[in-house]
């Protein structure tokens, strides 16, 4: 019983971790959203510091998801592979934005694919936590029979 105590410790803190990783860099995808969507020549430089440290924050997360993939169940390892994706895309999504916008062709489909992307990173964060919600709730009675 000590050890299904110990596990489930271990598995909480994992979650726990992803999932504040997660949050930091969904809010420097929305930052440098913000800042990228507003930039004209004179602030590309100022939206690729916030695209470099978003970049730093969803590599955080990964890192913090490769503890997931170990400690973690089928399904709360699936969210967080569903989630890592979501966060790749709107990050790819920044970098691209960003080269159209460096050479004049930036557009309003790329705003709008991002908020969508971001949304969907916003999802998949929520999926992952009630999967790990749902993953620590049932490992007791797991443990008990």
């Amino acid at each position: 019983m000590e050890h299904h105590r110990w596990r489930r410790e271990v598995r909480q803190a994992a979650y726990s971790a992803l999932i504040t990783e997660a949050v930091a860099a969904e809010e420097g995808l929305r930052s440098a959203w913000t800042v990228l969507s507003e930039a004209g020549p004179g602030r590309l430089e100022e939206a690729m510091e916030r695209m470099r440290a978003a970049e730093n924050l969803v590599s955080a997360a990964r890192r913090a998801a490769s503890t997931v993939a170990v400690e973690g169940s089928t399904a709360v390892v699936e969210a967080a592979d569903a989630l890592m994706t979501a966060l790749g895309v709107a990050l790819a999504d920044l970098f691209s934005w960003h080269a159209d916008s460096a050479r004049g062709a930036g557009t309003e489909a790329w705003r709008d694919r991002h908020a969508a992307h971001v949304l969907e990173a916003r999802a998949r964060l929520k999926d992952f936590t009630g999967s790990a919600r749902a993953a620590l709730d049932d490992e007791p009675y797991r443990s008990a029979r």
